[in-house]
Parts: structure tokens; C-alpha cells; sequence
């Protein structure tokens, strides 16, 4: 799909320039059920306000994994704090409006003020200085000192759990409608075009049909009699600027809740759609291997489909033993291959066992850093940078991700890099939906970010975002668990819980009590992601 202008807070994309007006611009989800919309994400400008939440009862929060970060401690001393009551809560270097955004705060979130006197500053009543930099204003609305403020409580209570690689549940929309409170029956057929004939059909699907058409896939399973959620008044700059998710954009919510024969769920951002419009998305568990004791390189993957397992017999040639490696898992190689009639066979650490190379991602990492020292070796390079040497390196046409500390590799998995691959002359990645090549840095990093695509298709709450070049991002996807496949609109998708773990390895670090941050290069240095083909 061809890019055109893509809106959120109504800002049109192509007439923001780069890290000026638009908060951030990321690109490029996709879906493996279908042809997927290509995405780019932007949000509204510094100067427009942010978006506000609504009220339910709470799902559980998905299980933290082991192979992602331990979560950040909950603030246990009594240190004054400013409280989010709102999205975009904007980080200033100074106390004022009017110059670029260092980072923001979001609803239900809080950091430690660095003093507790206000100072004095256009466009705010008070602007508190808070860790590790930057002001923020405090309005008693959008933000607050009083930590007990109802709003920031319910918002805590029933929002994201940033401490999980999967901060929400997450789903498909079927052409479904948002609302601020949960509706009655006369909003619902006014909002909701066929809202008889669908209700009709859940009807006679819980009476032992067949679900059909927009109904395949919905879970119809009511919530807990018990369930609640309750909300009180919330501001409206916690909402996202949206009444309506076009089908095939996607769903993050909370919780659930029954009220007026429909069970409704409680959105990333407060509002409440209805569950009977929605397909839930299996929750995505694939993890790469962090390289130490445990394994090393070379490794293989195995993407796509589970692959059969070879032995070499007496005459030399290569039959399949019995035995496969499940789709997604990995093995270690001795890093010997033989070549027989054309095909080339990879010798694993079982050394009776082997894998077709055709088969399988086999990460190969470049022999230098970006700055010329070799890998595994002392670094002696001039041209090292100044502390934490951090740089992560990827294959678009391969599938792979290595992480590396100096020139020491730490970490690596599969990716689904864009669609079309790498990009074609003449064209913008955006067209062909490519993976830009070449050496960018990590220039901004968001725990959440909406992504939008012409004709309003979004993807909701997106993880673990990371730009790096323009609306391109490395970002965890929870819409499909294809790794090593070309899936996207031309981002870098990552699992979530990889998109967590790469997300607290990469600098610029993000401060705690921060949702996103903007890299400042004169401050601190940020991680090199090297593309290549």
C-alpha cells in the first residue's frame, strides 16, 4: 500500500518535519492473517494537548518473562513526585513551551521531582524541575503533586503495565466503534450501522451457530459476573482522538466488564469498545538467546515451518534422520558446512546431526564494529566512542538480530524486517515497503506508540519502539509471530519480549518514570543499529 497522509491529533504526517512539530514517527506494521495495512506512527505536536480515560473491571496482566529485564521497582521512599494524569505529559530543557520536547510522561505514571518548589515560566501555573533533567508543567489537571488524586489512581489501577513486555491485551478490530462511558442501547444502534443484524448473529452463534464472516474468531465468552471497573471522571486529553478502529487495525485493553447484555473492554487509553467486535491475537512468546555460558555463536533458527532433521550415512550423502526442529527453536553449529549436490548442510554441536542452510537463519556477524575493531578482540581501535559501547547489527534479506557490548556479541534472534525487503532505486522505502540500509542511530525511544496508516488503519499501544531512521522503527510486534519473515511496512519487528529486552540495552536511556525519550547528543551517546541486506 502506497503512503499518503497519515493524521493522529490531527497533524498530517508529511507536513511535520522530522523531530520539529511531530513527537514521533515510526512506520511499517503488518499482519499475518492478511495483506496488512503498511503504518506509520506520529502524534500530536508539543503545543496540542494530549488525549484522556473512561472506567471498568480489570483482566490479569500478562506474565512477565524471564528472558526480559527484570521490571523497575515501584517507588518505595516518601520523595515528592509529579504525577501523569494525561498522555504527553512533555519533558522541557527549560520552564517553558516553545522549544523541543527532551522526553514526556504518560497517564498513570509518576517521576521524582529533583526540587519541590515550583518555578516561574510561561504557559504554566508552575513548573517543577524533575530527574534525571528537564520541567514539566503542573496544572492540577494533566499533572499533579497529590499522589492520592483519584484520576492518577484509577489510572494507574486500570492502565498498561509498562513492567511486561506485554503491556496489554491485544486484538483485531471487526469495524468496531470506541466510547467514552459504556453505551445504552439507543447510542449503540446510532453509532453502530448493522447493530441489529450483528447482534442478531452473537446471538445465534451462543445458541450453538456457526460463526461467519466478521464474527470469525470473535471471542464471545462473557466476562466475570464480578468483573468491574470503576472510573471516575477522567480528562479528556487521556483519550486517543478516535471514535471508530477500521477493521484490520488493532486492539489494546485492560480489562472487561458486562453491562447492558454486551461485555465490553477497557482500552489502553480508557475508552470502551465491545468485545463482540474484535478477534484476540494468541499472545506472542518467542525470545532470542543471550550468548554467555549458556550458548554461543553459531546458531541456527529455524522460521516458517517446523525442518527435518539430517544425517550424513556411510556413502556421505544426507538423509533426513527422523527427527525435525519445531518452527522458532534454535540449535548451536560447529561452524563446519559441507556442500552435496548442490545443497549446503550446517554441522550441529550433536555433530551426527545436521540442518540445511537453505532452511534455516544463521546469523553471521560483520567482521569489525562500526568503528573498525575486530570483533571478539581487545579494542584498539582510535576511533572507539566514550563509555557503554553499545550496537546492534541486522539482516533484512537474512531475518536476524545481533546485540553487541564493544565487540562482543550478546544477544541475537530473528526479526521481520519490511515486506519489500531492501530498498529499490528510484523508490522511498515507504513505497515498497523496504528496510532502509546504512548506519543510523537510536535517536528516540517511546514504550508505547500509536502507528497510523492512510485511511485511518492503526495499530494500537505499539511496544517497545525505537527510531532510527525517519518513520522507521525497531519495535516489538504482538499482530503475528512469524520471526525471520519479511512481514512489515518496512520497520523492524521484533517479538515483545525481545522488543523489551532490546529496548532497556539501547541508549539513550530512558529515565525512570519516563514513557519516551528524545535522544540529545550533546548529553549522551546512543546505540548504533547497523541494516544491512
Amino acid at each position: 500500500m502506497r503512503y499518503g497522509r497519515a493524521v493522529l491529533g490531527r497533524i498530517p504526517f508529511r507536513s511535520c518535519p522530522a523531530w520539529g512539530l511531530v513527537l514521533l514517527a515510526v512506520g511499517c506494521a503488518g499482519s499475518e492473517h492478511k495483506d496488512p495495512p503498511s503504518t506509520v506512527a506520529v502524534v500530536p505536536a508539543a503545543s496540542a494537548a494530549p488525549p484522556a480515560k473512561p472506567a471498568t473491571s480489570v483482566a490479569a496482566k500478562p506474565p512477565a518473562s524471564a528472558s526480559a529485564p527484570p521490571a523497575k521497582p515501584k517507588p518505595v521512599d516518601d520523595a515528592p513526585r509529579v504525577y501523569a494524569e494525561s498522555r504527553f505529559i512533555w519533558v522541557m530543557p527549560v520552564p517553558e513551551f516553545g522549544h523541543q520536547w527532551i522526553g514526556y510522561l504518560w497517564s498513570g505514571g509518576s517521576v521524582k521531582l529533583k526540587k519541590d518548589k515550583p518555578v516561574q515560566g510561561p504557559g504554566c501555573p508552575a513548573w517543577y524541575a524533575i530527574e534525571p533533567r528537564g520541567y514539566v508543567c503542573v496544572d492540577g489537571k494533566r499533572a499533579t503533586l497529590d499522589k492520592n488524586d483519584p484520576v492518577y489512581q484509577a489510572e494507574k489501577r486500570y492502565g498498561p503495565d509498562m513492567s511486561s513486555p506485554w503491556p496489554s491485551h491485544y486484538g483485531e478490530s471487526r469495524d468496531l466503534q470506541r466510547y467514552k462511558t459504556i453505551p445504552d442501547e439507543k447510542l449503540e444502534r446510532a453509532r453502530e450501522w448493522d447493530f441489529e443484524a450483528h447482534m442478531k448473529q452473537v446471538r445465534a452463534i451462543l445458541d450453538g451457530g456457526t460463526a461467519k464472516g466478521m464474527l470469525q474468531g470473535v471471542d464471545l465468552a462473557p466476562a466475570p459476573v464480578d468483573a468491574h471497573i470503576a472510573l471516575p471522571a477522567l480528562p479528556h486529553t487521556v483519550y486517543e482522538v478516535r471514535n471508530r478502529l477500521r477493521n484490520q487495525s488493532t486492539v489494546a485493553w485492560q480489562g472487561e466488564v458486562q453491562k447492558n447484555g454486551r461485555t465490553w473492554l477497557l482500552s489502553a487509553d480508557y475508552m470502551w469498545v465491545p468485545k463482540d467486535r474484535l478477534v484476540p491475537y494468541p499472545k506472542v512468546t518467542f525470545h532470542g538467546v543471550h550468548l554467555g555460558q549458556g550458548a554461543k555463536l553459531p546458531l541456527a533458527f529455524f522460521r516458517g515451518k517446523d525442518r527435518p532433521k539430517y544425517k550424513r550415512d556411510d556413502a556421505g550423502n544426507f538423509t533426513t534422520s527422523g527427527g525435525t526442529f519445531k518452527r522458532l527453536s534454535w540449535v548451536e553449529l560447529t561452524g563446519k558446512s559441507e556442500k552435496k549436490d548442490g545443497t549446503e548442510y550446517l554441522e550441529t554441536r550433536d555433530h551426527a546431526v545436521w540442518v540445511k542452510k537453505n532452511e534455516a537463519v544463521v546469523p553471521t556477524p560483520q567482521a569489525t564494529t562500526p568503528w573498525g575493531a575486530e570483533l571478539g578482540q581487545p579494542d584498539k581501535s582510535p576511533n572507539a566512542p566514550k563509555g557503554r559501547r553499545t550496537w546492534i547489527e541486522a539482516s533484512v534479506w537474512g531475518g536476524w538480530l545481533i546485540a553487541y557490548v564493544d565487540t562482543q556479541p550478546v544477544f541475537v534472534t530473528m526479526i521481520s524486517p519490511g515486506r519489500g525487503g531492501t530498498p529499490v532505486r528510484g523508490k522511498t522505502a515507504l513505497e515498497t515497503a523496504s528496510t532502509p540500509t546504512g548506519n543510523f542511530k537510536i535517536t528516540g525511544k517511546f514504550i508505547t506508540a500509536a502507528m497510523v496508516a492512510p485511511h485511518e488503519y492503526i495499530h494500537s499501544d505499539v511496544p517497545w519502539t525505537q527510531n532510527f531512521h525517519g518513520p522507521h522503527a525497531l519495535h516489538g510486534a504482538y499482530w503475528h509471530n512469524n520471526w525471520g519473515q519479511r512481514m512489515s511496512g518496512g520497520c523492524v519487528n521484533v517479538s515483545p519480549i525481545d522488543g523489551k529486552w532490546l529496548f532497556y540495552f539501547t541508549e539513550p536511556k530512558l529515565p525512570d518514570g519516563w514513557h519516551g525519550v528524545r535522544w540529545e547528543p550533546k548529553l549522551e551517546p546512543a546505540t548504533t543499529f547497523v541494516v544491512h541486506g
